[in-house]
């Protein structure tokens, strides 16, 4: 019998492997398992799609469907995050045409073989080759690793692909290098959302909202009511270009209100979630595709979950206690397709806790984020890639911070003090690579701060933002493309 040379030593790898040759089809023929999400699909994913079946000459010509679209997207986000040029995000993204066609497939296709890049079981466990931003971050770590001191900028980017994958068909990857490019700049294009939406909570107990435009760099300077009364805490999510905001009313019921960004239009009056859910004291949202992840801490200072799809249209209808005791605040943040749950416990200290929602499991207790951080009092996270930027009020009443990088498995051990005094609540989104963190103050108004994750810098003061918004008691944060 004759043995086929599919890769012989990978660099993240001190083993010789001998398989047979990979398919190149879009997927097995007879797979069991449908391809794992990339992140969310936009809105505008369909039109850069069909953009790209225009121009499009490799594997891919006449195939881009918005699903891949997010499979680009997490690869150049990633890329990004770490702060290195895009042509490692074309790079990257060749090396996935080439191997999965650009699909995060589940199905051991060579071997062990899954994911964007088939990557086999030495570099990492089946979940993490199956997260997007762990196999982009593992691909770009062998990458660096072939080519010290920037040298892979210099070389082909099929040698370079090849260098990292040692395939038994290296001409293939510099193929789909027109294609790639063609990608990348695509995304270059659309992917950089730029309008914030923020609400909060005023001295009324109401809602008020006013918009941002980040690319246009101007805010409307004006903040509209929302209604509602006796509200006490807020969250919000996007699915599609719909914005979902969740709010504690005064008895601690947990309600909803819509605004749609394509036409502008709120939704009249805010419904509860279902669940008859009473005494709540704090809550975040979180996304994966258009399931939208509901937390609340209990009147028992415990966690409790429900989960609704607004793609099915429809909530679970029931409320699950994920324990913990004497929690005071939330945030929650998405990589790949886990979700990260940070609480403040009764002392002030910061814990975190998992979800895979492809299994559906919890990681089963708390987790203490490293540093000891001690007296917070709110606290807000974010993503840029794999990485993962916690802000907490501390006990000074300033803003502190920490990063942790989940593909790199750790977190930075220590808290940054980036200034600020009186704060009372925390949010934040991200437009493109940078950071935006809104704060309440000491006389409730609403102040702003931004870090460049490219180049690690954390702006020098507060801003506050237009229009003289006083006594805000609560506040949230998102983001709709344009």
């Amino acid at each position: 019998m004759k043995l086929h040379l599919r890769r012989i030593l990978p660099v993240a790898a001190m083993t010789v492997a001998l398989t047979t040759p990979m398919l190149l089809a879009a997927g097995p023929a007879h797979a069991l398992l449908p391809n794992r999400s990339c992140g969310t699909v936009t809105a505008t994913d369909a039109t850069t799609a069909a953009n790209l079946n225009k121009v499009l000459t490799g594997k891919l010509r006449g195939a881009m469907t918005s699903y891949r679209i997010s499979c680009a997207r997490a690869i150049t986000e990633a890329t990004r995050a770490r702060g290195l040029p895009d042509r490692a995000a074309v790079i990257g993204i060749a090396t996935a045409i080439t191997e999965s066609v650009l699909e995060n497939n589940p199905n051991k296709i060579d071997h062990t073989s899954v994911g964007l890049f088939q990557q086999q079981d030495w570099w990492g466990s089946f979940e993490q080759r199956l997260d997007p931003a762990y196999a982009t971050n593992a691909f770009l770590n062998a990458m660096l690793k072939a080519y010290p001191n920037n040298s892979w900028q210099s070389q082909p980017v099929g040698v370079v692909a090849q260098k990292v994958q040692v395939s038994a068909y290296p001409d293939r990857y510099q193929l789909e290098a027109a294609d790639a490019q063609r990608i990348v700049d695509a995304l270059t294009t659309v992917s950089a959302p730029s309008k914030v939406h923020l609400e909060v909570v005023g001295a009324d107990g109401a809602m008020w909202n006013t918009d941002g435009d980040y690319a246009a760099g101007a805010w409307t300077g004006s903040w509209s009511s929302v209604g509602g009364s006796g509200l006490k805490a807020l969250t919000s999510v996007v699915t599609d270009n719909t914005m979902h905001v969740f709010a504690i009313g005064s008895t601690g019921r947990v309600y909803t209100k819509d605004a749609n960004y394509g036409t502008g239009q709120w939704s009249g009056d805010w419904v509860e979630v279902p669940g008859g859910f009473e005494g709540a004291s704090a809550l975040t949202a979180s996304v994966t595709g258009s399931k939208v992840h509901l937390e609340v801490v209990g009147a028992d200072g415990a966690m409790w979950n429900t989960d609704g799809d607004y793609a099915a249209g429809g909530w679970s209808g029931s409320w699950t206690s994920l324990g913990g005791s004497g929690l005071k605040a939330l945030t929650s943040v998405v990589t790949g397709n886990t979700m990260h749950v940070f609480a403040v416990g009764s002392t002030g200290r910061v814990f975190t806790k998992d979800a895979n929602y492809t299994t559906g499991q919890w990681s089963e207790g708390w987790a203490e984020v490293p540093g000891n951080a001690e007296g917070a009092t709110a606290l807000t996270a974010s993503v840029t890639g794999s990485k993962v930027h916690l802000e907490i009020v501390g006990a000074d009443g300033a803003m502190w911070n920490t990063d942790g990088d989940y593909a790199a498995g750790g977190w930075s051990g220590s808290w940054t003090s980036l200034g600020g005094s009186g704060l009372k609540a925390l949010t934040s989104v991200v437009t493109d690579n940078t950071m935006h963190v809104y704060a309440i103050g000491s006389g409730g108004r609403v102040f702003t701060k931004d870090a460049n994750y490219t180049t690690g810098q954390w702006s020098a003061g507060w801003a506050e933002i237009p229009g003289s918004a006083e006594g805000a008691l609560a506040l949230t944060a998102s983001v709709t493309t344009k």
